[in-house]
């Protein structure tokens, strides 16, 4: 007679906990935060690849702004991010979250210092290189964005700030993060074992960074096509995810005052 196999009940422990989450993958609650990342996704990149076409109606803007010429890499982390989260690997979605917000800032922050100088590609990565800090966004209290007052524009910044100060604890181990795990494995919550709550707390996060993104694209085109994308393409599109969230809503209602708004409250 040989001996039971002393690793049967880990292997058994091990198909329950799979078989107990693919049935949790598939309650209306956890698909309904599913289709929602697909939907924020989707709706972040309709923005930004609206704005790249919007852009190369102005050569000099795909070619020599940091925000146009790399839209491609800001893509992708989009894409990274819906992968990752959707696969329940919300610690990696962060750090990719912390990239995309990075980059997304030192983009228009370069693009709007040189706005007025006329510099080429070359000059402004020699001015990334120079001039903004590699390891921090601290550069952003020194932005200033289009259409925003004072304090919008300070509430912004703060946003921008405390965001990637957040997403950092994803990034570098830190207290924070390791008493999140803690807590997580003491509910039975281990990686790629999300809850329905916990994906519904990433696409909050996600909502929030891609309305400060998408904001940043807008700056760097300019109000004035920026405008005419909201009136022209999103003001049809009643489903874009983007039209309540505080940033992105505060850039659509700079531009109430044109003739196609107006004239549809007064069909309306």
């Amino acid at each position: 007679m040989t001996d039971p196999d002393p690793s049967l009940a880990l292997k058994e422990e091990r198909a329950r906990k799979i078989q107990a989450h693919d049935d949790l993958r598939n309650t209306p609650e956890f698909k309904a935060q599913q289709v929602r990342c697909v939907r924020l996704m989707e709706g972040a990149a309709l923005g930004l690849h609206s704005t790249w076409l919007m852009a190369s109606r102005c050569q000099s803007l795909i070619d020599d702004f940091l925000t146009f010429r790399f839209v491609d890499d800001t893509l992708q982390s989009i894409i990274s991010i819906w992968a990752l989260a959707n696969e329940g690997l919300h610690n990696p979605a962060r750090r990719e979250m912390r990239y995309l917000l990075e980059a997304a800032s030192k983009h228009l922050y370069v693009d709007l210092k040189l706005m007025h100088a006329n510099a080429r590609l070359s000059e402004k990565i020699a001015f990334l290189e120079s001039t903004v800090s590699s390891s921090s966004v601290a550069f952003v209290s020194d932005m200033t964005l289009y259409g925003f007052d004072v304090a919008q524009n300070k509430e912004f910044i703060d946003e921008i700030s405390s965001t990637y100060s957040r997403l950092c604890q994803y990034v570098h181990r830190s207290p924070e993060q390791v008493s999140k795990s803690i807590a997580l494995l003491s509910r039975g919550i281990s990686p790629g074992f999300d809850t329905a709550q916990e994906f519904e707390a990433l696409n909050q996060e996600i909502t929030q960074l891609y309305d400060l993104v998408l904001v940043m694209h807008f700056n760097a085109l300019g109000l004035g096509l920026a405008g005419d994308l909201f009136v022209s393409l999103f003001d049809g599109m009643q489903a874009w995810p983007y039209h309540r969230t505080k940033h992105v809503a505060r850039v659509s209602r700079l531009f109430d005052y044109k003739f196609e708004r107006q004239k549809e409250r007064n069909d309306a």
